[in-house]
């Protein structure tokens, strides 16, 4: 009963220090005013793992990110767009056309850059 015990407390003990941050952040992707981009897909620049998601009719999308020190694409059939996201980020706007990207952090703009278009 000790060791099974034992064996519990172990297996519990990895779980909890396996599981990585992750955070879902919300997209909004517009190529100009009030045109969103659909089709677009967002792609974290890692190597050996696959992290992706592709905007919607209405250029929104989501993508549960766990590494916020990498770089993140945009591409669509046009110039692409390099970003990187800040850890506390809920939410970002993107507008192609105004070259500008807004973070956001429960509703409120924490941050605005220009962005670089690369391709373009």
């Amino acid at each position: 009963m000790k060791n099974f015990l034992t064996l519990i407390f172990i297996f519990i003990f990895i779980n909890s220090f396996s599981q990585t941050k992750s955070k879902t952040v919300y997209f909004e992707v517009y190529y100009e005013k009030d045109y969103p981009l659909a089709g677009g897909n967002i792609v974290e620049k890692k190597e050996g793992n696959l992290n992706e998601t592709t905007t919607d009719f209405n250029g929104n999308a989501q993508l549960i990110v766990t590494n916020f020190n990498s770089e993140f694409e945009l591409s669509y059939t046009g110039p692409h767009v390099i970003f990187k996201i800040p850890e506390k980020t809920d939410k970002i706007k993107i507008n192609i056309d105004r070259r500008r990207i807004e973070y956001y952090f429960e509703g409120k703009a924490i941050k605005r850059e220009k962005n670089k278009l690369i391709g373009f």
